[in-house]
């Protein structure tokens, strides 16, 4: 096997061509049950998404400086460029911040350091230049990678890995940390060994698509207010669920509920004064057929009837798990009361961020860390 030296390599914004090859690669891997052409459709419609549109989505590419639109790119990653909560001293500051998805790297170009040199030049592409490390850029790397219109300027950004911590060794500089792993709790309930719990509250509310839209709309000025005001000493940060981050969790399986006898029609549930609810996505391809709550507002007293609601929508679409992450440490001991299981995630999509600016991430605390914010 040839070694490439890095530092011939950049990171550059995909040419639509690009963007077409990145996504026929993953077709093998995260295209399960759909051919080529539906795995390509799929990705299309993403892009139409109110979370994608206006150059909030973008495909990356490590490629040769002397050859940046080449097809035979090394590898690939996508980021959402979305809006966040940073609090200090319960001082809250909309802040721009990112996603990363898709990190996705061919099987004949494995083992040689790619994918982790392409995330160590993520940061100098999407995080605000003012914030990155005093001493420039590496010179061990070459030069920078160019600058794209509407990037550099992130706050902090986020992944959900699913290859243990080998992100936390892509930083941006040699010496410096990556993305670390913070909130990792688990909440499940096996559907069918799950009791029967009778609602004591009968006027909850079933939310279709514009229901939990309008909804997301109100939790985001909640979780600004609850931050603001929290005891927590410190400073934390969060991703907001609205202006379509939260709905892309079903959203982005259209094609897959197509094909179930039952489409699901609704996507979360209030109480009567909407001060408990839940929202969530169904995944058809998960096996067992799980449904991950997204977003979750309670009080141990509502708790329970909200539980209810969740393995009854469950049931009716023959769901075999219903699966929550990170809950409130009182609801978590509750949970453990009416049947679930309580475990840490020590595998898949483990929550990891990176802070920009002064701030260190062991001094961090992410807030509101749920699926609603998963890309």
């Amino acid at each position: 096997m040839t070694t490439t030296d890095l530092s011939t390599l950049s990171l550059f914004s995909a040419t639509p061509e690009q963007i077409a090859e990145a996504r026929r690669r993953t077709h093998n891997e995260w295209g399960k049950g759909l051919t080529l052409e539906e795995h390509l459709a799929r990705y299309a419609g993403e892009d139409h998404l109110e979370g994608s549109r206006d150059g909030r989505f973008k495909t990356w590419v490590l490629a040769p400086r002397n050859d940046p639109h080449t097809l035979h790119f090394k590898c690939a990653c996508e980021t959402f460029k979305r809006t966040g909560l940073l609090v200090k001293n319960k001082a809250a500051e909309s802040v721009t911040c990112y996603g990363i998805a898709s990190v996705f790297t061919p099987p004949e170009n494995r083992g040689q350091g790619f994918a982790r040199h392409m995330m160590r030049l993520l940061h100098w592409v999407i995080a605000d230049e003012a914030l990155l490390p005093s001493s420039g850029f590496p010179a061990v790397w070459g030069a920078p990678p160019p600058k794209v219109e509407g990037a550099r300027n992130g706050r902090f950004s986020a992944l959900w890995s699913d290859v243990g911590q080998l992100y936390n060794s892509c930083g941006p500089a040699p010496d410096r940390e990556g993305w670390v792993t913070q909130g990792t709790a688990t909440t499940v309930w096996e559907v069918e060994a799950s009791p029967l719990f009778e609602t004591t509250a009968p006027d909850w509310t079933w939310l279709d698509d514009a229901g939990v839209s309008a909804l997301w709309e109100e939790d985001a000025e909640k979780i600004r207010s609850e931050m603001e005001n929290s005891e927590h000493p410190g400073t934390s940060f969060a991703f907001l669920p609205n202006r379509g981050v939260a709905s892309y969790q079903h959203r982005r399986l259209a094609i897959y509920f197509q094909r179930l006898a039952t489409p699901p029609q609704t996507w979360g549930v209030a109480s009567p004064d909407r001060s408990a609810y839940a929202t969530w996505t169904i995944d058809p391809r998960h096996v067992p057929i799980t449904l991950t709550v997204s977003r979750i507002r309670t009080d141990p007293q509502s708790f329970r009837d909200l539980v209810g609601k969740l393995l009854e929508v469950a049931r009716k679409h023959d769901v075999k798990r219903v699966e929550m992450w990170n809950l409130p440490s009182e609801l978590e001991l509750l949970a453990g009361t009416l049947g679930a299981t309580n475990y840490s995630r020590d595998l898949d999509h483990l929550p990891s961020f990176k802070i920009y600016g002064p701030e260190s991430e062991a001094e961090m605390s992410w807030a509101f860390n749920e699926r609603f914010c998963w890309c």
